[in-house]
């Protein structure tokens, strides 16, 4: 009798502890719960890439990829990709790459004047470290977004090395979008005609 006593004392302690640990928890959980200032969620995802190689959007319009994959130049075959960061304000940077040697960059902001500043920034970044250069050229050139005209200009560069190669940097309002873009040819193209087809649809100079 005395055993079956002991442990049925030692059941009834169990269970009282059981139930205190679970009242504990609970009011734990209320009061948490009840706080007025609940900070939001942290996220250890600071930034994002996308890549899409059969279509993208340029400035609302929807474009197909060229995806010449197979020859053995691979003279067409692009790539679009976008960079998502959490510390731009979810804004994203935007690029088409091609195998051609040729590559556009391009960034939409709420405001022309923003877009305007990022033209100014990039352009004052490569004159400071222009010297670095054999050969650094840069000019005022006329240049259009689909049909509309923007302000841009043209660098050309030639290493150390010798390397050579050309970026137009360009800004406007284009669709109702305020656009900073850069657009790289490593084949010192001169004239939008000397681009591939697809390049021609988005740019003319």
């Amino acid at each position: 009798m005395k055993n079956n006593f002991t442990i049925k004392t030692s059941i009834l302690k169990y269970l009282f502890i059981l139930i205190l640990a679970f009242n504990w928890s609970l009011s734990l959980g209320q009061m948490s719960q009840s706080k007025d200032s609940i900070l939001p969620p942290i996220y250890d995802t600071t930034s994002l890439e996308i890549k899409s190689t059969n279509s993208f959007y340029f400035l609302s319009k929807l474009y197909a990829i060229p995806r010449n994959c197979d020859n053995k130049y691979e003279l067409d075959c692009c790539t679009f990709s976008a960079y998502i960061s959490k510390l731009d304000n979810g804004s994203f940077e935007s690029q088409l790459s091609c195998s051609n040697g040729t590559t556009l960059i391009w960034s939409i902001f709420d405001t022309e004047e923003i877009a305007k500043q990022n033209l100014e920034t990039s352009l004052n970044s490569r004159s400071q470290i222009k010297k670095q250069f054999k050969k650094f050229k840069q000019e005022e050139v006329d240049f259009f977004v689909f049909d509309n005209k923007v302000k841009a200009y043209r660098q050309s560069y030639t290493t150390q090395g010798g390397y050579y190669y050309i970026e137009y940097k360009f800004y406007g309002t284009v669709n109702r979008q305020n656009i900073f873009g850069r657009l790289v040819s490593l084949n010192k193209a001169k004239s939008s005609k000397e681009l591939s087809q697809l390049f021609q649809q988005l740019v003319r100079f």
